[in-house]
């Protein structure tokens, strides 16, 4: 067959295609700080959450960027979201100047339960939180944390982000 153009047409079938969706980005537009008077007492990265569809499955990595108000203050970064019917993850975040806390296995929201001892840093600190959820209930997924130390400052910081793609 010929085209209007005279040239030949030309076709490929390549059978069924996955559904595919893009990557997207949240960005945490200002500094959230968790400086409560009870040690370890989690709360929401406010602004830094993404929304998920019961049903879907979603991959997901939030980076944030954090100081402490010093390093003898530890820190605990975790999510929340919506009911679940299948949920793993991990999270990462400094300890000392050469290693880090690491969390594998995690398949509930909130955990760890305990905030690790000490922050690599005051000022340049990162939090890795990564997984796939496939939420039961429609909602948002947040990232969390907690200061290991009563009224001693984490501040997760402005330009931390979150992306996250349904698979």
């Amino acid at each position: 067959m010929y085209a209007t153009s005279g040239a030949v047409k030309q076709s490929i079938n390549q059978g069924n295609s996955a559904v595919t969706s893009s990557t997207s980005l949240v960005t945490l537009g200002s500094d959230i700080t968790n400086n409560n008077a009870v040690a370890n007492t989690i709360q929401d990265v406010t602004g830094l959450s993404f929304p998920v569809v019961a049903g879907n499955r979603y991959k997901f990595r939030f980076v944030i960027q954090y100081t402490s108000a010093a390093t003898t203050t530890g820190s605990r970064w975790t999510i929340n979201g919506p009911g679940i019917t299948s949920l793993r993850y991990r999270s990462q975040y400094s300890l000392t100047t050469t290693s880090r806390t690491f969390n594998e296995g995690l398949s509930a929201y909130d955990t760890p339960a305990a905030s690790n001892a000490t922050s690599a840093a005051t000022g340049s600190n990162i939090a890795i939180i990564e997984g796939i959820i496939v939420p039961s209930a429609n909602g948002n997924v947040i990232a969390r944390f907690a200061s290991e130390v009563s009224s001693s400052s984490i501040v997760a910081l402005t330009g931390s982000y979150v992306e996250y793609q349904q698979i």
